[in-house]
Parts: structure tokens; C-alpha cells; sequence
């Protein structure tokens, strides 16, 4: 039986956003599992008790994207046999213990718009914001209005953010090999979270992707299938 991956998707998507590695070449060396978060999960701890839920006995590797990815370094916490290890493409927490990941400025900027403009403005605020203005322009527009029609969602994910501490001293007691992926062109804001759990996982290593922005599994699906399959190798899962 091949190893397994699970796919944890971020925000204003949906299991969807792995359509490009669920049809590739990678689903001949792993069994791809992708699925939607629940939208009534109100905390991050509740999202990785449902990912949790999705282990098997089969070695697996953690994928996570965003919001995902704290989804899946949350579950790295309880050490459950099964996991190898975890890919975390740019979990938006704070860098430190002493500020919230998304600011409560942002928060009540996003339920401003939505009472003035109504949900899907507060949404492409909300993905302005996470992608760039750049990135958010060259995402075509079918994906762009499902994206914005998540907006209860996003809001819930934002409220889980600031409710979520990344307790960066716990995070010396993981032990299973972390692959923490950047996008060189990313929102500027997310590095110094990567810096900081590099530091803070025993076994972490960072690599920023070049030409790929937040969305670098779909922007630079290439070297992301490439940078899984050598990490997949290290841990001896392949």
C-alpha cells in the first residue's frame, strides 16, 4: 500500500484547491487524500481533531496550506504514530506568542465591509490582503466569486487565528521532520513565521520557492510536486 498524504486545504476553499496534485503524477506514488474542512468547526483544535479522525495506520505525510497548514502543525502536536512528517506552506500565525496571528484591526476592518458591502467584498478583502492585489487580479474569475461566496467561513477561520496560540517553547517536543515552504513573492508578513518555526522545530527546514506567491501549490505545482517527493524520501515514507 502506498504511503499517504493528507491534504489539508486554507481558507475561501475548499479540497478543490489540490485538483491540480490530485490528477498528477503524484497519485502513482501516494494515496492523495484531500477532504473539506467542516464549516461549523469554530477552532483550530477542532480542525485537527477531524484531520486526526483521517489517519490510518498507513504511514502519512500532513500537507497543509494556510490555514491548513496550522491545522496540520496542531495535529504534529499530538505525535500520532502514523504521521512521517508535515509539509506547512505558510500557516498565517503570529511570529511570537504575544500577538494574535490575524489582527483584530483586520477583524472588525472585515465585518465593516461585509455589514456596509455585504459578504463577497469582505471576502476579496480578505484575499487582497492574504494573496497580494497582483495575485488576487490573475486568479480567474469563476474562482474568484466561489472564493468570496466562503465568506462565513473565512470570518470563522479569522476568528480561529486570533483564538490560536502557536505556544513556540511546546514546539520543541515535535519531533517528526517539517518541510516549511515560502513563496518568494509572497505577502511579506508570513516570513517572519516561517523564520520562527524553523528555529523552533528540532527537525525544520525552510525553503522559500521561487516565482510562487501564498498559493504556491498551484502557482509552482512543479516544484512543489518535486520538493513533497524528496521530502517523502527523507522521511522514508517512499
Amino acid at each position: 500500500m502506498p504511503p499517504r498524504v493528507l491534504l489539508i486545504h486554507g481558507s475561501a476553499t475548499d479540497h478543490m484547491t489540490w485538483s491540480i496534485q490530485l490528477a498528477s503524477p503524484l497519485k502513482d506514488q501516494f494515496e492523495l487524500v484531500a477532504y473539506d474542512r467542516r464549516s461549523d468547526a469554530t477552532t483550530v483544535e477542532a480542525h485537527a481533531d477531524d484531520a486526526l479522525a483521517r489517519l490510518t495506520d498507513v504511514p502519512t505525510l500532513l500537507v497543509g496550506s494556510s490555514f491548513g497548514a496550522v491545522v496540520a502543525l496542531e495535529v504534529l502536536r499530538r505525535l500520532p504514530p502514523p504521521v512521517a512528517g508535515a509539509v506547512l506552506i505558510e500557516p498565517p500565525m503570529a511570529a511570537s506568542d504575544d500577538a494574535p496571528a490575524a489582527p483584530l484591526a483586520f477583524l472588525a476592518e472585515y465585518d465593516r465591509r461585509m455589514a456596509e458591502q455585504g459578504g463577497p467584498a469582505a471576502a476579496e478583502l480578505f484575499l487582497r490582503t492574504v494573496l497580494t492585489d497582483a495575485l488576487y487580479e490573475r486568479m480567474p474569475r469563476a474562482y474568484q466569486e466561489r472564493s468570496k461566496a466562503r465568506y462565513r467561513e473565512i470570518r470563522a477561520d479569522s476568528e480561529a487565528l486570533i483564538a490560536y496560540r502557536p505556544r513556540y517553547t511546546e514546539l520543541a517536543a515535535v519531533t517528526r521532520p517539517v518541510l516549511l515552504l515560502g513563496g518568494a513573492r509572497s505577502a511579506p508578513y508570513f516570513r517572519p513565521t516561517l523564520d520562527a518555526l524553523a528555529v523552533a522545530l528540532p527537525q525544520a527546514r525552510l525553503d522559500m520557492v521561487p516565482g510562487a506567491g501564498h498559493m504556491l501549490h498551484a502557482e509552482a505545482h512543479r516544484a512543489f510536486a518535486e520538493r513533497l517527493v524528496a521530502f517523502a524520501r527523507e522521511t522514508g515514507v517512499l
